[in-house]
């Protein structure tokens, strides 16, 4: 008995090209809304990450790890923004109290060093790891901060805190006059063209609209206590919100 033919059927080249077509246009027009979406993402994340190892910081002077902490932004690498939080104990910081010629009585500006490696004990050899475990450093490709950076003297800045809001300092480019420290930092999306946020420093409390191109740009706000939290430019309102 004849079998019947089986009745099968592929593409032809032509109904291959419809699909592949129909594909490419649809690439195309999704590719720059999956593409702003993903660096929108990028720079959210990123953010998160700095406020997650603020807030850990702060919460070692809570326990009594450390006295007295500093979270220092480095934006010295024209690639790369590097963000460390480090600490001092309370053995240390009770030392520098009690020695009135110690530079913590005689210049409260240098309080919050970052001119030397040796100041804090999150940076000694001989402190401990469970102690160093506390602190740690993040380094971000695809960000940017409202630091110049390129190796500059104003590509680094930061903020100390210690239990209780007893000692509030800034240095570098997070501090004005009197080391009084700014309570903001603002982060965008790093390219070819924008090497740093351009958008002023601005007041101790006060939010600044970017003078220059920016893209999805955030705020990181915290203060004396902490409270630190997270805020998104609008552009088109000329506003921040969380």
């Amino acid at each position: 008995m004849q079998q019947r033919e089986k009745n099968n059927k592929g593409f032809n080249i032509l109904e291959l090209l419809v699909v592949l077509a129909i594909v490419g246009v649809i690439s195309a027009v999704a590719y720059p809304n999956f593409s702003s979406w993903n660096k929108e993402r990028e720079v959210r994340q990123s953010v998160a990450r700095i406020a997650t190892l603020i807030k850990n910081i702060l919460i070692q002077t809570e326990r009594g790890t450390f006295a007295y902490v500093q979270v220092l932004f480095d934006n010295s690498d024209s690639s790369n923004l590097v963000v460390t939080s480090k600490g001092m104990t309370m053995q240390s910081l009770a030392t520098k109290i009690n020695d009135g010629d110690d530079v913590w009585n005689t210049d409260s500006e240098s309080r919050c060093n970052i001119a030397t490696d040796d100041y804090w004990d999150t940076d000694l050899s001989t402190t401990s790891d469970e102690i160093k475990s506390n602190a740690y450093s993040l380094t971000f490709e695809g960000v940017t901060t409202n630091f110049p950076g390129g190796g500059i003297a104003e590509d680094k800045g930061a903020v100390c805190f210690a239990r209780n809001g007893k000692f509030f300092e800034g240095a570098g480019t997070l501090a004005e006059s009197s080391s009084i420290p700014y309570e903001f930092i603002y982060i965008c999306k790093r390219t070819s063209a924008i090497e740093f946020c351009e958008v002023p420093y601005g007041g101790v409390s006060e939010d600044m609209e970017p003078t220059g191109d920016v893209e999805y740009l955030r705020r990181i706000h915290w203060g004396r206590f902490g409270h630190v939290s997270v805020s998104k430019y609008n552009e088109k309102d000329n506003v921040y919100f969380e």
